[in-house]
């Protein structure tokens, strides 16, 4: 079974046009300087009954569309596509957020139909990840799962965090290039945390006038 940190009965704006659950995983293999997530990280929080999630959804099935499997990092969890074969199989659209450090996850998760969308962060350009994620991972393999997923044909979109001491006004131009005119890239603002409380000069309207340079990519400020 999955171990689950947290859950959501329902949300509006989590699953793009669905009534959707959100489920949060345990465990991420990054140490995101800004993460509003980080107790999930070293599983501080004791683990929801597997039960009474699958009790709940199950109790939902003629009233939601679908779950959002989150995190943590979802990928890391070997179960997943057990459980995603089960939501399925009883009805439900499946939404996964990821940070694409699992390509061969995916792989198996899109080859076998068990996901309807995906959302991954590209947390900065290549070349300052590891400034954002806090540990020395392999680039490599997360552009591995971002081509991956560009090239999948399942719903998808690209998401980044903006904090204006780690991400110059440069950077987001770079990021929207990377992520091209095809794909949906979603900006959202980096907010305060017990952990991470450094003023961040980047406001809604300041990056919807941004992205104003850029009229034929598909960008949205959440």
């Amino acid at each position: 079974m999955l171990n689950i940190g947290g859950f959501t009965p329902l949300s509006t704006i989590d699953y793009p046009g669905c009534l959707a659950a959100i489920i949060y995983t345990q465990g991420c293999n990054f140490r995101c300087i800004y993460c509003h997530n980080y107790r999930l990280i070293n599983c501080e929080e004791m683990p929801i009954s597997w039960d009474k999630i699958k009790t709940f959804i199950k109790s939902r099935k003629r009233l939601m569309d679908g779950i959002v499997i989150t995190g943590g990092e979802p990928t890391l969890q070997k179960e997943l596509p057990s459980f995603c074969a089960w939501l399925k199989k009883i009805g439900f659209l499946v939404k996964l957020d990821t940070n694409g450090t699992k390509p061969l996850m995916l792989k198996l998760l899109i080859e076998k139909g068990l996901i309807d969308y995906i959302a991954m962060d590209i947390k900065a350009p290549w070349h300052k990840y590891k400034k954002i994620i806090q540990v020395d991972f392999p680039i490599s393999i997360i552009k591995d799962s971002f081509n991956l997923i560009k090239q999948s044909g399942i719903k998808c979109e690209f998401r980044t965090t903006v904090h204006s001491e780690l991400l110059n006004f440069e950077d987001i131009k770079e990021i929207i290039k990377l992520v091209g005119k095809k794909h949906l890239l979603c900006f959202q603002i980096a907010q305060p945390t017990s952990i991470y409380n450094k003023p961040n000069i980047y406001t809604k309207e300041k990056l919807e006038t941004l992205i104003k340079e850029f009229p034929e990519y598909n960008l949205m400020v959440r």
